[in-house]
């Protein structure tokens, strides 16, 4: 069984490819790690717009570490997320992160891998 430990604090902070006010530290991915999943550590700034999306191969999991924000889900409604709760949301499913709180991070987990 191949093993791989992984310091958070060693980590990089690196920006979203194209929204301002994202950035991730990757705890796995396929990419980096040969891995089917990505997971990232994500902090969002607060005001950050971010549009309604779909990852049309991937769950999304969201797992609240620090702040708070809402995410609409197509079907289902808001619903409000603070640090403790984890929150999926189905591939093919639009939803839309918004409200977040100053200093909201989060790791996000992407299921099968997306980076």
């Amino acid at each position: 069984m191949n093993r791989l430990m992984k310091n958070v604090e060693d980590l990089q902070w690196e920006p979203h490819p194209f929204l301002k006010g994202i950035a991730f530290k990757y705890l796995l991915s396929k990419k980096n790690d040969d891995v089917d999943i990505t997971m990232t550590f994500v902090k969002v700034t607060q005001g950050v717009d971010i549009p309604a999306h779909v990852h049309e191969t991937q769950d999304d999991i969201i797992y609240c570490l620090e702040g708070t924000m809402k995410l609409w889900i197509e079907g289902e409604g808001d619903f409000n997320l603070g640090p403790g709760m984890l929150i999926r949301v189905p591939k093919g499913v639009k939803h839309k992160p918004y409200g977040h709180s100053e200093n909201f991070l989060a790791i996000d987990i992407f299921l099968p891998a997306m980076v």
